[in-house]
């Protein structure tokens, strides 16, 4: 399997950032909704907030090596009508704009004291925004309802990769699996 997008097939490098993000993405929701419910007084009170935090960066990482990666090979083809492949074209930014949403609101309430974001490994990020009021809340609200957002556009794009694999029978998930038949064929 070839490491970059052609004009037919994913690369290995696209697939693998995708499908990384999809689990890490998936976990940290679980994660966060797992620790808001947690009192002052539970043993993983403090742990899994930095954790959230650490794996967070990590996707904000990963986030930024996938724009880069996307701008810099082609796009497949989609298989598609052209209405859906509008559609699939507006909810991949639309999704991107929410990462990256998240990404910048977690940072916020992370760092709206003012003290640096401390990652695991002693690691921090300086805070870059302080003395707003009400900013960790502000941030949080946004951070809730856009996690939210992503989740239910996470369904949908499940749905239309099933709908695309199973009724269309266009391979657009076996694409996005690295197992294309129809390139197998030539």
């Amino acid at each position: 399997m070839k490491w970059k997008n052609d004009n037919a097939d994913w690369g290995l490098v696209s697939i693998g950032l995708h499908w990384i993000m999809a689990l890490l993405a998936i976990g940290l929701f679980v994660l966060g909704k797992y620790m808001i419910t947690l009192d002052y007084f539970h043993p993983l009170y403090q742990r899994l907030p930095d954790l959230h935090r650490s794996l967070g960066v990590m996707f904000a990482l990963l986030l930024l090596w996938r724009l880069i990666w996307r701008w810099s090979n082609p796009l497949p083809v989609i298989q598609a009508r052209s209405g859906e492949r509008f559609l699939a074209l507006l909810m991949h930014r639309l999704f991107y704009l929410v990462m990256l949403a998240i990404v910048a609101s977690g940072y916020l309430i992370s760092t709206a004291d003012g003290h640096p974001l401390a990652l695991y490994g002693g690691i921090e990020v300086p805070a870059l925004v302080s003395g707003v009021a009400n900013l960790e809340d502000r941030a949080g609200t946004v951070h809730w309802f856009l996690t939210w957002l992503l989740a239910a556009m996470l369904a949908l794009h499940v749905a239309a990769a099933l709908k695309h694999q199973i009724i269309d029978r266009d391979h657009t998930l076996s694409r996005m699996l690295g197992m294309n038949p129809v390139r197998r064929e030539q």
